[in-house]
């Protein structure tokens, strides 16, 4: 009996697998390529104190920023759940100048000029492990069987009262036959593809199916993935220049964005150039000269471009450093646990991640930072998606959890 349940549950789910249209499993269009900006964008930060500009390298300088997330995700539609493994990458590269600095520890003035010239922007998705499983949650599989048992009732009443018993005897046999499938159905919701067959002691699926499930699957995550990729393509090999203006009085400093060649900064753009932050260095070394062993806190909104999720969010929480031991001349730098929350502009919450732990190097002559590393998950289901960068926006599209870490390398440019 068992054997016959499964390799019946198997053909249903072979059945709603085979007939999904290609046109109905890949929805909606990338937001980015519909949006364009005004020419200059402009954003706040905290304060930036005189000190900080000081410190501000003279040369130029290649940041290398890396995204890596791994998780699973699915995605379910037309009664079927499409699921797999997936590992997200994108890498930005680019070339940081200090074109003008002045700043008055008098006044607290500043204004800093930087050219921003992106030379590398990729992202790369792989997917692995793909499955698929029943999911009547997503067709009115319940409402059909409930109203056409009630339509059969009806009409075999009606024939009786006419007197035609054949048809009275045929509606019975109809919903007599359908009704044991209808349960087996039921009951196999939820089970997998790869569930049914392991239960035969087959490990793989049949390689049509697999090639079919890994291309559908894979043209569902790209399409999802556009408007991340689209914003990542957007800023290779383009310049900008940043320039941070902050008045007398210990107000916020204003950041204003512009392309060197003056054309409109669209939405795809916005998404990575906003996290441009060139006083990450200061932010996350406050003191220059810190002993082994010391340790201090950086409120998360200061770094926040350190891990890219924050779109047009603002973190909150604190983050605790920690001065390591020295290691070949420079200075380690160890990153402790910390809950960052997410909030918008109007206060709501949306969002938060786990920092689990991160650790780098800080050149000890010029205390700026040379490599960062850190980890960290988050519950992308809580996140609204059109406050968060648009990583975060596909894993929520496939109800995904992440595994995240970031990377941060900075190298000199050798004078010519």
């Amino acid at each position: 009996m068992k054997k016959t349940i499964l390799i019946t549950a198997l053909g249903i789910a072979l059945f709603f697998t085979l007939h999904i249209a290609a046109d109905t499993l890949i929805d909606g269009d990338p937001i980015a390529t519909a949006k364009t900006g005004p020419a200059i964008r402009t954003d706040t930060r905290r304060t930036v104190e005189p000190e900080a500009v000081r410190r501000l390298r003279d040369g130029a300088a290649d940041i290398t920023s890396i995204l890596e997330a791994k998780g699973h995700c699915s995605y379910a539609s037309n009664g079927s759940d499409k699921r797999g493994s997936y590992v997200y990458v994108v890498t930005v590269k680019a070339r940081s100048e200090v074109v003008e600095k002045e700043e008055n520890s008098d006044t607290g003035e500043v204004r800093v000029l930087e050219r921003r010239k992106f030379l590398q922007a990729e992202d790369e998705l792989s997917l692995k492990d793909i499955d698929i499983a029943l999911d009547l949650k997503t067709v009115p599989v319940e409402q059909i069987h409930d109203y056409g048992v009630a339509t059969a009732n009806a009409v075999a009443l009606l024939a009786a009262k006419l007197g035609r018993l054949e048809t009275v005897a045929v509606i019975e046999a109809t919903v007599a036959a359908i009704e044991p499938w209808y349960r087996v159905l039921m009951a196999c919701d939820g089970m997998s593809a790869r569930e049914l067959l392991s239960d035969f002691g087959i490990d793989e699926l049949p390689e049509p199916l697999e090639k079919w499930l890994n291309r559908k699957f894979t043209e569902m995550a790209k399409k999802k993935a556009d408007d991340l990729h689209f914003a990542v393509q957007s800023i290779k090999g383009k310049s900008y220049l940043i320039t941070y203006t902050q008045n007398a009085g210990g107000k916020p400093c204003d950041v204003q964005y512009e392309s060197e060649d003056h054309s409109p900064i669209s939405e795809a753009e916005w998404e990575i150039l906003r996290q441009a932050n060139l006083f990450l260095d200061q932010d996350l070394v406050p003191d220059a000269s810190p002993r082994v062993g010391d340790s201090w806190e950086v409120w998360a909104d200061e770094v926040q471009e350190l891990f890219g999720v924050a779109g047009n969010c603002r973190a909150e929480g604190k983050i605790r450093v920690k001065r390591g031991p020295d290691r070949g001349g420079d200075w380690t730098l160890l990153v402790e646990p910390a809950t960052i929350r997410f909030r918008d502009d109007a206060g709501s919450s949306a969002g938060g991640m786990s920092l689990t732990e991160g650790r780098g190097l800080v050149d000890a002559k010029n205390a700026y930072v040379k490599t960062i590393q850190a980890t960290a998950t988050g519950d992308i289901s809580k996140m609204n998606e059109e406050r968060h960068a648009m990583f975060f926006r596909f894993v929520k599209r496939f109800r995904g959890n992440a595994a995240l870490r970031f990377t941060l390398v900075t190298e000199p440019v050798p004078a010519e």
